[in-house]
This record gives C-alpha cells, structure tokens and sequence, in this order.
C-alpha cells in the first residue's frame, strides 16, 4: 500500500467514511422503512448520535441548530406545496432521520468548515438526488413538475450547506478558544 493511501486512511478518514456509511443505514432505515421500520431505525439513529457525540469538539448546540435547520428545510419545501410527505407534516421517521443527519454531518463532512462554495456544491448536487430517490421509495409525493422539486431542494440545500460550513466554522473557533481558556 502506497504511503498516500496510508496516510488518506488515517483516523480522521476512517471516521468520516464510517460515518457516511453508517448513516447510510439511518436513511434506508428511515426513507425507505418509514414507520414500520422505527423499531430498527431510531436505534441505528441513536448510534450515528452516540458516536458523533463522543467526537473531540462535538457541539450538542450545534447539532441542535443543525436539526431545527433541517427541519425548518423540510417544512419550507411542504408549504411551498413541492412535495408531501408520506405520514404527515414532518412524520417522525423524517424527523429521526434529520436527527441522523444532524449527527453525521457534523463528523463526516467537518472538512467543509469555513468551505462555502465546496459546501454549496455538495448541497446542490446531492440534496436534491436524495429526495428524488425517496419519492420513488414512497417516502414522498411530488406535487410539481420533479425539475421543480430539483431546483427548490437544490437552492435550499445549498444554503443548508453554507450554513453547516459557517457554523463549523464558528463551532471550531469555540471549542479552540474554550479549550485555550481551560488549558492556559
């Protein structure tokens, strides 16, 4: 093995790949579970909690900004009459998964921290191909043209990310300077 490829494997990388693989099982368990499926999902969600909460530097109030954010997201898009989603306003599988999500985001894609314009990408790209996916899973119906769920989930989600990589940002400064104050 190359001495790149060792050094890309380090803790941090291995962290974060866990961390998306692990919510990977969060937004099945979820998206394509729904209700029937809390029974295993909100354990699984309780685990993506757990580990990212024992992280060096992890923020509950982060993560709670994070999750009402998210689901302030999730609420725009419904009033706006895009989609509906299938058990109600915000069912409690969508809730428990923006508690997954909220988690992983913070462990998983810390490397966009003060990264605008790579998060508004990230975003843009990958926001709305979830909720495409999770229409055709059930999870939600469209109630527009889909090129219309892509553009609104697509803005959205960009700015969702802005905001994730502001307050990473912020949260690192924090935790730098608390940790200075404790150890100086």
């Amino acid at each position: 093995m190359s001495l790149k490829l060792k050094h890309w494997l380090a803790k941090d990388n291995l962290r974060r790949i866990a961390g998306l693989l692990w919510f990977d099982l969060v937004w099945f368990s979820t998206v394509a579970g729904r209700e029937p499926w809390l029974p295993i999902a909100l354990p699984i969600v309780a685990v993506q909690i757990y580990l990212s909460s024992t992280r060096e530097g992890f923020s509950w109030v982060l993560f709670l900004q994070l999750l009402v954010l998210g689901l302030a997201l999730e609420s725009t898009v419904v009033a706006l009459g895009i989609l509906d989603f299938t058990g109600g306003w915000l069912p409690l599988w969508l809730i428990a998964l923006w508690f997954g999500f909220a988690a992983m985001v913070t462990t998983s894609l810390d490397w966009l921290s003060g990264r605008y314009v790579l998060a508004a990408l990230l975003g843009l790209a990958s926001g709305p191909l979830t909720y495409a996916i999770g229409s055709r899973l059930g999870a939600a119906e469209l109630l527009v043209d889909e090129y219309l769920m892509w553009i609104a989930y697509g803005i959205l989600w960009a700015l969702y990310m802005v905001i994730f990589a502001y307050l990473m940002k912020r949260n690192a400064a924090t935790y730098a300077t608390t940790r200075e104050t404790a150890h100086g």
